[in-house]
């Protein structure tokens, strides 16, 4: 297609594999996958080849959104345990680079505002490198009826090369929240 009067040729793929012990206590359920987006290795010439996601649900891919699905590559590894019916927990661990050294570090959602000029996302530079960094997050989830949840987060953020370049004086982050959803 086209992006304004550049060509644009982008792409991304995405491969996951899991296994659920339905017999087992707790009913552990095992995942890993990788996803990866492509980024633009020339960004002066007539092609723009950067991924972009144009009105994502970040939340179901990451709850810490420090790095979107744009010039990305996310290898994880999860754990989902329900030690009781209404009670789930999660562990993840994604591992993130950048796919091109060349193009930028994206961060954000999205459209986030219904006007003004925000549209929710968010480029740095990589100053040439790729590594982004470590996410290690925990979820827990309480259904208290089928109307009514909770959800407790916490992920913690081992900044790599990119981050450190972009935030010299503090590379890590911790980010978390407390949500309760009415549904009807």
């Amino acid at each position: 297609g086209d992006w304004g009067d550049l060509d644009h040729n982008a792409w991304a793929g995405t491969v996951e594999i899991g296994y659920q012990f339905s017999a087992c206590p707790w009913t552990p359920w095992l995942r890993a996958g990788y996803f990866i987006s492509s980024g633009d290795d020339d960004p002066t010439d007539d092609n723009h080849e950067t991924f972009y996601q144009l009105l994502p649900t970040v939340r179901k891919y990451a709850l810490f959104p420090f790095f979107n699905q744009m010039n990305n590559e996310d290898a994880f590894v999860q754990a989902v345990v329900k030690p009781l019916p209404r009670l789930s927990l999660r562990a993840d661990i994604h591992f993130l680079q950048l796919q091109e050294t060349n193009d930028r570090w994206y961060m954000g959602a999205g459209a986030t505002r219904e006007r003004g000029t925000i549209f929710g996302y968010q480029g740095r530079p990589s100053f040439g490198d790729k590594e982004l960094g470590t996410l290690a997050d925990i979820t827990m989830s309480y259904f208290f009826n089928q109307y009514f949840s909770g959800l407790i987060y916490f992920g913690h953020v081992f900044g790599e090369e990119v981050i450190k370049n972009n935030y010299p004086q503090g590379d890590d982050a911790n980010f978390g929240y407390i949500e309760l959803s009415l549904t009807f």
